[in-house]
């Protein structure tokens, strides 16, 4: 089971397109929602560490929905099996 069940839940909602924007609550639902002090309704205009650099790497491009759903479900069965760099 993922550590990330809402978000995997919710994944047919998210974009996987790299270049469709992502609005405030596609933000929240793939990077809030499973996070124990997220709140729905409650003090939304604060943000996290996590959040905010989550919410930059995601609008630079560095990294895309679809790398960290990958990454999210990955860990269910490869957890510390992930190839190193270079090989391939």
């Amino acid at each position: 089971m993922s550590d990330f069940p809402r978000l995997c839940a919710a994944a047919h909602l998210l974009p996987s397109d790299p270049d469709v924007p992502l609005g405030d609550a596609d933000l929240v639902r793939l990077i809030c929602s499973d996070c124990p002090f997220y709140k729905e309704g409650e003090d939304e205009e604060l943000e996290c560490g996590a959040f905010m650099l989550l919410r930059h790497l995601l609008r630079k491009k560095t990294v895309t929905v679809q790398a960290i759903l990958d990454a999210v479900r990955d860990g269910e069965s490869a957890e510390g099996s992930s190839p190193s760099r270079g090989e391939g």
